[in-house]
């Protein structure tokens, strides 16, 4: 019989890098900020992460995350039943975030104007070509 080997250790779930990651985030605006819930969605594969304050920073910790996670969802929201308000982050799975990626990026102004941009560029030099090859066979009958 063989001696067991040593496995290395398991490394933690995304959801629990996430929650790590996006609590460090909170903390830097309220030191009291502390993951509440973190849920998976099935139907699209994004994770739901709130996060508690007891100084009532949530505004706070909403622009923080929203600056550090520009293409999750972020709110505050207002809970009812114990009357705290807490943060929530609903991060797009990795499919979903380069569909967003790539929204953003077609809807910035810096991205049409070079579009614009090719576009004249490549008429112009279609143009060239035509008047080119014109004056060359012109020139050559």
């Amino acid at each position: 019989m063989t001696a067991p080997q040593d496995l290395p250790p398991p490394r933690p779930s995304l959801a629990a890098r996430l929650g790590t990651a996006v609590e460090t985030a909170a903390r830097v605006v309220d030191a009291t900020a502390r993951i509440s819930s973190i849920s998976r969605w099935d139907h699209d594969d994004s994770t739901l992460l709130r996060v508690s304050t007891d100084s009532g920073a949530s505004f706070g910790v909403a622009d923080a995350l929203r600056r550090r996670w520009p293409l999750a969802t972020v709110s505050v929201v207002n809970d009812d039943v114990n009357g705290l308000t807490q943060t929530q982050i609903l991060v797009p799975s990795g499919e979903d975030q380069k569909h967003l990626a790539s929204a953003m990026a077609h809807e910035s102004g810096m991205a049409r104007w070079l579009a614009v941009m090719t576009k004249t560029l490549a008429v112009a030099a279609v143009g060239w070509f035509v008047t080119v090859v014109g004056f060359s066979v012109l020139l050559s009958s």
